[in-house]
């Protein structure tokens, strides 16, 4: 009879989560991984198989997060401006880590990974999708009440304002007090605008 798992995997993953999320995957240790997760090695390797695999489970738990986060923005903005701007305003959070934030786990691996991992990668596109479906959700209702008078497929409009907003973040990324961030939400506003 197999042994029962004698942890809660959520709760593991998401202790596994903010370390990478505060370190990165490189520069986090199997010994600091398995502190952090309060579980043995041979609970990692059951569970997870490996280093990798944690962390596979962690990004993916924390993309789940951002999404439903997003969903809930959406929700609580009265217009679907209001949503675009504040998806803008959130740029800072993901890029510029704090004592208090430290960024988006899904941006920092797009960062340290690029395409050298094709399971990082499809991760982060079907993230990269759903955040997609969520901004086309949001523009096809504000075009269905008159909120927003761009004429085009909602779908190719998020993708605009998805693309537009990871220049931003790119270039925040780079350079933190880049001038031209204002303007540009702005403008992508002005274009959605009635």
């Amino acid at each position: 009879m197999a042994r029962q798992r004698e942890f809660d995997k959520d709760k593991v993953i998401e202790r596994a989560m903010l370390l990478f999320w505060e370190r990165g995957y490189e520069a986090t240790s199997m010994r600091d991984l398995l502190e952090a997760m309060g579980i043995s090695s041979s609970s990692l390797y059951t569970a997870f198989r490996d280093k990798r695999g944690v962390y596979l489970a962690a990004l993916e738990q924390y993309c789940e997060l951002e999404r439903a986060r997003i969903t809930q923005m959406a929700h609580d903005e009265p217009s679907p401006q209001r949503f675009i701007e504040r998806l803008f305003g959130s740029i800072d959070e993901a890029v510029q880590p704090t004592d208090h934030a430290p960024g988006s786990l899904a941006f920092n691996a797009m960062v340290e990974y690029g395409t050298r991992d094709p399971d990082v990668t499809e991760l982060l596109l079907t993230h990269y999708f759903g955040i997609a479906q969520i901004v086309a959700a949001v523009i096809r209702a504000g075009q269905e009440q008159g909120a927003i008078s761009a004429t085009g497929d909602a779908l190719d409009l998020a993708y605009t304002v998805l693309s537009t907003l990871h220049g931003v973040a790119t270039m925040k990324g780079v350079k933190p007090d880049f001038p031209h961030a204002a303007a540009i939400t702005r403008i992508i506003v002005q274009l959605l605008a009635v």
